[in-house]
């Protein structure tokens, strides 16, 4: 019994579903995947809201076609300024003191991802926010999406995430 709870609990952290997206609804749908892939890992308390991970994926990775996602499997543009960690410099910056992170999959930058938010101190807000949010079981992505201005240096980053989210809205 416990060789068959481990094997499939190695299965079950250790698979990732691929992404083989070639059109923009495709990359949709496997960032959807992989997102309640990881997400059925966490606590519900502590999940990320799927359509969060959407926007910020297609706006952090340009649908998937940008080089640190074509080259470094990273859609979630997470950034390292450790030099002992696998990364690509931007090609405007190559001498910048960080890198964007390589990874071995698409999906692993999003578990990467959802453990920054849930863990890094610089995300504290968000996570107040979404515990209020559990609580009251009212989800507001564009909400949510406030707290993040510490994600980028762009002074407009919340307010593009949310453009992104209400356009997505016309697609359901």
């Amino acid at each position: 019994m416990m060789n068959w709870l481990c094997s499939t609990m190695l299965i079950c952290f250790c698979f990732n579903p691929s992404m083989t997206y070639t059109n923009n609804e495709e990359f949709i749908t496997d960032v959807e995947s992989c997102s309640l892939h990881l997400n059925s890992m966490e606590d519900e308390n502590n999940r990320i809201p799927v359509g969060l991970v959407v926007a910020q994926a297609i706006h952090e990775s340009e649908w998937g076609r940008s080089r640190f996602a074509v080259e470094g499997n990273n859609l979630m543009g997470i950034r390292t300024f450790d030099p002992a960690d696998d990364q690509m410099k931007p090609i405007d910056k190559p001498n910048a003191s960080w890198g964007l992170r390589i990874f071995e999959t698409k999906c692993e930058s999003i578990s990467y991802y959802i453990d920054l938010l849930n863990n890094n101190h610089h995300y504290k807000d968000f996570r107040e926010e979404r515990m209020v949010q559990y609580i009251s079981d009212l989800v507001d992505l564009e909400k949510l999406a406030e707290t993040l201005a510490i994600y980028a240096e762009d002074v407009y980053y919340t307010q593009k995430i949310i453009r992104i989210l209400r356009e997505l809205k016309t697609y359901e």
